[in-house]
């Protein structure tokens, strides 16, 4: 089922969750709303659901226009990021609970819903917990379980909130992986939301970054990682430091101190603030004598396949680099030392 989303609009009371909000969702697609505290992420994910009722704008599915429609109707899949499993039941009964309830010419027989809930305790690697409760599994056997009782419902999309939010990072990262595995076999369109973008870029076909209530860019996750529509996705999609500066003789230049002189801008474009991932930061014991930062080493954590390294500059701000392992034995860096950066990409932005 595809989703369309055209101009919706939410307010409670004063605050503006969603202002004039468009996305087109494809059949199949797994699509993750990514953004800050706030951004109205979660509340379109309960307007498309039914849970929330827009005041202004449509919400079709599959073509037709159900932005009215109670959530039962519009077969929709819903998990919690806190599982909402009935305590007082087993795995199975919580599985098979959505169809139960169905209306009796619609509930099927009784081996049919065993069928289905054992063909999907296999799906989410729970079958030998059918007659366990939930206060005897872990937070991502829960949520497996969670997950398993949406699906039995068969419903044409799966909306997922904060679905690993409340685990600990091993098993939020385990479960991710599993979540693209699942949805590659069953290809029912996912949507689910997160403020993790690792998370996000990793599992999502694509991005719907989200700030204010409104959406900031929407593209794969190569596309807005390194094709960043602005300052606001730049700074939030991973480590980045951030250069205040301004445009001289066409080149960025850090207020007070060196200009890059390989990163040259167009006439129109008036540097204001300069990015560059820690990743991409060269370091270097001796001066190159242009395009360079100067500073002491501050700290280093050599913990990780990646050594983090933050710098002291000389005009007192940290800037943090990241380098292999290979390149911190051969420097022999230790806190304290004189070094230089070289960025070998800077991404500038004039507002």
């Amino acid at each position: 089922m595809g989703i369309k989303i055209s101009h919706i609009t939410k307010r409670f009371g004063r605050f503006t969750a969603l202002e004039d909000v468009s996305l087109d969702i494809q059949v199949g697609e797994l699509v993750a709303l990514l953004g800050p505290s706030g951004s109205g992420k979660t509340t379109l994910l309960r307007i498309i659901a039914g849970l929330e009722i827009p005041d202004s704008g449509r919400v079709f599915l599959s073509g037709e226009d159900r932005a009215d429609r109670k959530p039962n109707d519009r077969l929709v899949g819903f998990v919690f990021q806190h599982y909402a499993l009935f305590r007082h039941m087993t795995v199975y009964n919580n599985i098979a609970f959505g169809l139960n309830v169905l209306p009796r010419k619609e509930r099927p027989s009784r081996a049919a819903i065993r069928d289905k809930v054992f063909s999907l305790l296999k799906l989410v690697q729970l079958e030998h917990f059918s007659d366990f409760y939930p206060a005897q599994l872990s937070g991502g056997q829960r949520q497996r379980v969670a997950l398993a009782r949406a699906l039995a419902v068969e419903p044409k999309v799966l909306l997922l909130d904060e679905p690993f939010g409340a685990l600990d990072a091993k098993v939020r990262k385990e479960l991710r992986r599993w979540l693209r595995r699942l949805h590659e076999e069953i290809h029912v369109t996912t949507v689910f939301v997160t403020h993790d973008q690792e998370e996000a870029l990793e599992v999502a076909d694509r991005l719907v970054i989200m700030n204010h209530g409104a959406i900031e860019q929407i593209g794969t996750p190569e596309d807005v990682y390194h094709h960043p529509a602005n300052a606001f996705v730049f700074n939030f999609l991973g480590d980045v430091n951030l250069f205040r500066c301004r445009s001289e003789n066409g080149y960025p230049r850090i207020i007070g101190h060196a200009s890059f002189e390989h990163f040259q801008e167009s006439e129109e474009k008036q540097a204001e603030r300069a990015f560059v991932r820690p990743h991409l930061m060269d370091i270097s014991l001796l001066s190159a004598g242009a395009n360079e930062i100067e500073g002491t080493i501050a700290h280093i954590n050599p913990a990780g396949p990646t050594v983090k390294i933050e710098i002291l500059s000389k005009w007192g701000e940290i800037v943090h680099a990241h380098i292999s392992q290979e390149k911190y034995a051969e420097l022999q860096l230790q806190s304290g030392m004189h070094v230089f950066l070289i960025p070998k990409q800077i991404q500038i932005y004039s507002s």
